[in-house]
C-alpha cells in the first residue's frame, strides 16, 4: 500500500443509532489513503424525519469511536446547491487542509449537488448496506439515546409550523420593505416561526418584524390571508409550513438587518416583479399584490 497523503473529506449526515460495519470499512478506506481526514456533518436548522440526530449527538458519535484520528465539523444545508459548496470549500479550507484535497461522499446526497473546487469520489454504499434501526438497551447511554430520537422521529404525526410574514408598507403604500438572508440572492417578507410564549399571530408577526427590522415603529396592522409555503427545508418529508401574511404601516425608526437577516431594503412596489422573490415567498407577494390591486383598482 502507498504511503498516506493529502487531505480526505467525507460529507455525509450519518442519521443513524451508531456506525456500522459499512461505514466503518467505508472511513477507514480514506482514513488509509490520507494524512489528514475530516467529516462534514449535514445539518438541518428545521428538524423532521430526515435530521433527527441532532449535530453535538453525532459528533460524539465519531469522536468516541475514532478518537483523534479525524476531525469532525458541521455543515449546514442551504437552498441553493452552488452556494452550499462554495460555503463548504470555505469550510475546508479554514480547518487548514494538509496537500491535495479529495472529498467523498454518496451520489444523491453529495456528489449530485456539489460543484465546488475539489475533486469528488464516491463512497459506495446503499440503504440496503444500511442496518435496520435496532431496540433500546437496558442501560441508558449516548447511543441508546440515538435510537430513541429515530425511533420517536419516526412515530411522531406530521407537523404542520405556523408562521408569521410582515409588509411593511409607507409612503402612502408606495414602497414595501423586504428582507434578504445570507447565501440568499433574492428577497424575501420579514417573519419567522410563532412562538409558544406568542398570545396570537399578531404577536408573533410583531416581534418577528422587530428582531428582524430593528426598533422601528409601525402602525394599522391588518391579516391578509394564510397559505402553504413550499420552504426547502421541508421538500421530502411529511411536515410542512402554512404562514399568516399581514400588512402595516411604517411609522418611524431606522430599519437595520438583525437576527439572521443580512440586508433590509426598502422597493418601489410598482417596479416589483415576482423574480425579485426566493421561491418560497413567490405566493405571499402574489397574495400582496391582490390586496393592493383591491386598493388600487384600474
Amino acid at each position: 500500500m502507498g504511503s498516506k497523503s493529502g487531505t480526505g473529506v467525507i460529507v455525509g449526515r450519518f442519521q443513524v443509532v451508531e456506525l456500522n460495519a459499512l461505514h466503518k470499512k467505508m472511513i477507514g478506506k480514506v482514513l488509509r489513503r490520507h494524512k489528514k481526514v475530516a467529516v462534514f456533518l449535514g445539518s438541518n436548522p428545521a428538524p423532521s424525519n430526515l435530521n433527527p440526530i441532532d449535530l453535538m449527538f453525532r459528533v460524539d458519535m465519531f469522536e468516541s469511536h475514532y478518537k483523534d484520528k479525524l476531525e469532525v465539523f458541521e455543515m449546514p444545508d442551504l437552498p441553493d446547491d452552488r452556494i452550499w459548496s462554495q460555503e463548504l470549500d470555505r469550510r475546508i479550507l479554514e480547518m487548514r487542509p494538509e496537500g491535495n484535497v479529495i472529498l467523498y461522499g454518496t451520489m444523491e446526497g453529495f456528489l449530485e449537488r456539489y460543484s465546488g473546487r475539489y475533486s469528488a469520489e464516491l463512497l459506495e454504499a446503499s440503504p440496503d448496506d444500511i442496518p435496520e434501526l435496532i431496540g433500546m438497551d437496558d442501560e441508558w447511554d449516548i447511543r441508546s439515546f440515538r435510537a430513541g430520537m429515530l425511533y420517536a422521529a419516526m412515530r411522531r404525526f406530521p407537523t404542520v409550523y405556523p408562521t408569521v410574514d410582515v409588509a411593511v408598507f409607507r409612503n402612502e403604500m408606495s414602497q414595501v420593505l423586504l428582507a434578504r438572508k445570507e447565501h440568499e440572492t433574492r428577497y424575501r417578507f420579514p417573519g419567522g416561526f410563532s412562538d409558544p410564549e406568542d398570545d396570537s399571530f399578531e404577536m408573533a408577526a410583531m416581534r418577528e418584524l422587530v428582531e428582524e427590522c430593528g426598533d422601528i415603529i409601525v402602525d394599522n396592522l391588518m391579516y391578509l390571508g394564510s397559505l402553504k409555503v413550499d420552504d426547502w427545508r421541508y421538500r421530502e418529508t411529511a411536515d410542512g409550513i402554512i404562514t399568516h401574511l399581514y400588512a402595516c404601516s411604517f411609522v418611524s425608526g431606522n430599519p437595520s438587518p438583525n437576527d439572521d437577516i443580512a440586508e433590509i431594503k426598502w422597493f418601489d412596489v410598482e417596479k416589483i416583479k415576482e423574480e425579485l422573490f426566493v421561491p418560497e415567498h413567490k405566493d405571499l407577494w402574489n397574495l400582496l399584490n391582490d390586496f393592493l390591486q383591491e386598493q388600487n383598482p384600474l
